[in-house]
């Protein structure tokens, strides 16, 4: 049923073109009975109304056209199937359905209709159906030698049922063999069609597989075990909105979703080993059950519903999960799960909601965690992840999650790539988004303020200071949206949106290393250096490097890029070799550049203070500032991502997040507020009565010096921030290193 579109919550018209092909037996004259036809679609009336859900299709007569096709017959053909050998179709009706003999078998028949092409109206054939007919040759007696058998639509039913014969016949299985019957089943699974049928004997293979168990170095097939039965789902063919596949310790139950989509849950009210389970769909949560799942009616908005399924499980054996536990936790419930044909189920504006019964009962009232499972965890191997879940209420018999999902700051960064528990991550997610926020606004402020007035931009450390801004600013923002923006689900986006904040971490990090290059030239080299272009060289650098590595990146494997799982879906960089070299290796050289010349230019200031023999509290207040802005200015605070490993990574990741999310705020502190020029410039420009500060008659000197420093030109009273060097070749702009 067609979508109904709203605006404004009024339902709007929706046109559609609608076809079908009627077969009619009846000896009137081909004029009176389309008239008939069409008489019965408008029941009698100019215009017909029908009614299914919420939708109400309308249909005028003067858009209603019945006409007479010539379809023609299907011509005589023969097919060849490589596993049931040659088959030849006679003459054939449209609509009517062709037999013939099997070859192995001549008392079953081979099948195929003689459909009509809704586009031409014209008949051909449909796909011959061989399922009756027996295989040329037989399979193989042994499991081991199913290895080298080819699964096509063709012998899937075959062989699945020579692997089910099989199952039964033998004593017991060796890991080889569970493993050849594993990826024969997958095989089985990726067929065009499965059948009700085919679909409950691929279940009960598992169910077998299931029952002995893997070994440790076969947990790789944890993996393939659950994608098989996801895509068993998917592929299942059924007529109405639902069909349930249960086996002794393994439920199926599938979904099609359609536009009236009010929330669905799955549950299992009753389950005993050997037993089938009970699987019920309604559209209201279960809570007193064994165990449940809710998708909310938020779902339908995540999903086309163009023949989209959701497909449910439950495992009654857990025997394949628990390899991925740790020593000191135990599985206490069943095990179900949920997933949409080719949609993630990450961000949703409600949390999905799981009701799970203690299967023992948690009578000592042990610590319980809500886990999903994740596939990519263990290097791909799989793994429990409790990122994003948190228990909503627990006790002795129950356990219902929810799970919800955020993105801290320190992911950019984080060395470990792993994962942070709850409570940790929805702190540092509040740390962050309250830092990024408040940062982009003051960021935001220097930029205009340093671009507005004239006299603060005229020399090089505040164009250096602009691109710095501007490249944190936009480093914020991309990483503000990431989150939001990832939600659409676009592959093209999301590679774009990781490509843009590498881009802008890069040239943070490389705009903090060109402010130590500029530092060093004024104030270790500053009689011998002279650079034609200066910034002109600086920008080329500040942007032109990032834009490099990313292109390489982009050059080599557009893939690098894409969504990154860690507690959310987050657009960034999925590969480990590329974040390491790209990110890591990077910013090491531009943080041990920075960390010399940091220590270098407290040495040059702390010999300046001396010569002018300040008292000793002034003294400590100066170099605290000028230790402080440096600091972040230069992205000191950066290097806290090499001590966020092991027991002391949490509280790192603390103060990495505290500190980077607020470096924009920093810097305006140090940059406009502390900043002597700058304040002038807002009481200038921007105050009102007896704040606003007059212009001076003869307006500002050439190396900065304002109204009052004119009046009194000793160094006391003229300090820019904490300290001015002034710079003069002759035939060349001025230039200054301001803290």
């Amino acid at each position: 049923m067609p979508d109904v579109q709203r605006h404004g919550g009024r339902r709007l018209n929706v046109s559609y073109v609608c076809q079908a092909i009627i077969k009619v037996h009846s000896s009137a004259a081909p004029d009176d009975l389309m008239n008939q036809i069409k008489m019965k679609i408008l029941g009698n009336h100019t215009h017909g109304h029908f009614t299914q859900g919420h939708t109400t299709l309308s249909v005028e007569s003067e858009h209603v056209e019945v006409k007479k096709l010539e379809p023609g017959k299907c011509m005589e053909e023969e097919t060849t199937s490589r596993y049931k050998g040659t088959y030849k179709w006679p003459l054939t009706n449209p609509t009517e359905t062709a037999q013939s003999p099997c070859v192995k078998n001549p008392s079953q028949k081979a099948t195929r209709i003689c459909i009509i092409d809704a586009e031409n109206g014209k008949s051909s054939w449909g796909a011959p159906h061989y399922t009756p007919c027996k295989l040329l040759q037989a399979l193989p007696d042994k499991i081991v030698d199913l290895e080298d058998v080819l699964i096509t639509d063709e012998n899937a039913n075959d062989v699945a049922e020579h692997i089910l014969s099989l199952i039964h016949d033998s004593p017991g299985l060796n890991q080889k063999e569970i493993k050849i019957i594993v990826l024969k089943v997958s095989d089985i699974s990726k067929c065009d069609e499965l059948s009700l049928n085919l679909a409950q004997i691929l279940l009960q293979i598992l169910d077998v597989v299931l029952g002995i168990g893997l070994l440790p170095d076969q947990s790789l097939l944890s993996n393939e075990i659950l994608r098989t039965i996801e895509q068993v789902g998917y592929k299942m063919k059924f007529s109405g909105k639902t069909a349930n596949v249960t086996v002794a310790s393994l439920a199926l139950a599938v979904l099609q979703v359609e536009e009236e989509f009010e929330g669905v849950s799955f549950s299992i009210h009753y389950y005993k080993e050997g037993m089938d389970p009970e699987v019920y769909l309604d559209t209201a949560p279960q809570r007193t059950t064994l165990a449940s799942m809710y998708l909310p009616k938020s779902l339908k908005k995540r999903i086309p519903f163009d023949l989209q399924k959701i497909v449910f499980s439950f495992f009654g054996q857990t025997s394949i999960f628990e390899h991925h536990i740790s020593q000191n936790e135990n599985l206490t419930t069943y095990v179900v799960s949920t997933s949409a044909a080719n949609t993630s189920l990450w961000n949703l504006a409600d949390p999905i909601e799981f009701t799970l019964q203690h299967i023992r009962g948690n009578t000592k009232w042990a610590h319980v965690q809500c886990v999903f499972w994740d596939f990519e965890k263990n290097d791909g191997l799989g793994g429990w992840n409790s990122s994003g879940c948190e228990v909503n209420k627990t006790d002795v018999n129950y356990t219902i999650c929810q799970c919800n999902h955020l993105t801290h700051f320190g992911v950019l960064m984080d060395l470990s790539r792993s994962e942070v528990d709850k409570v940790n991550e929805q702190i540092l997610t509040i740390i962050t988004y309250s830092g990024c926020g408040i940062s982009s606004v003051f960021l935001g402020t220097a930029t205009v303020t340093y671009l507005a007035f004239r006299q603060l931009r005229q020399d090089n450390p505040s164009k250096i200071l602009i691109n710095l801004c501007v490249s944190l600013l936009m480093l914020n923002l991309l990483f503000l949206t990431n989150s939001w923006l990832t939600a659409f689900e676009n592959s093209g986006l999301c590679i774009a949106l990781a490509m843009l904040l590498h881009y802008f971490l890069i040239s943070s990090f490389t705009w903090m290393g060109l402010e130590a290059v500029h530092m060093y030239f004024s104030l270790v080299k500053v009689f011998n250096v002279y650079v034609k272009n200066y910034m002109l060289k600086f920008c080329l650098v500040g942007w032109g490097v990032p834009a490099v590595i990313v292109g390489i990146i982009l050059i080599m494997k557009r893939d690098f890029y894409g969504i990154l799982k860690t507690s959310t879906s987050f657009c960034w960089i999925q590969d480990n070799l590329t974040f390491y070299i790209s990110i890591v290796a990077y910013f090491c050289l531009i943080f041990l550049l920075n960390l010399s010349m940091f220590f270098t230019v407290l040495f040059q200031i702390n010999s300046m203070q001396l010569q002018k023999q300040k008292v000793w509290r002034k003294k400590i207040l100066s170099d605290l500032k000028s230790t402080t802005s440096l600091t972040f200015l230069l992205g000191l605070t950066w290097g806290l991502a090499f001590f966020a490993w092991g027991p002391m990574r949490i509280l790192f990741l603390y103060l990495f997040s505290l500190f980077n999310t607020a470096q924009g705020f920093f810097i305006f502190v140090f940059h406009c507020l502390l900043k002597e020029n700058v304040r002038k410039q807002w009481r200038k420009h921007l105050c009102c009565g007896r704040f606003r500060l007059k212009n001076c008659s003869d307006g500002n000197s050439r190396f900065g010096l304002n109204c009052e420093c004119k009046q009194n030109r000793t160094q006391k009273n003229c300090e820019d921030g904490l300290v001015t060097v002034p710079r003069v070749h002759q035939g060349t702009e001025s230039t200054s290193v301001h803290f």
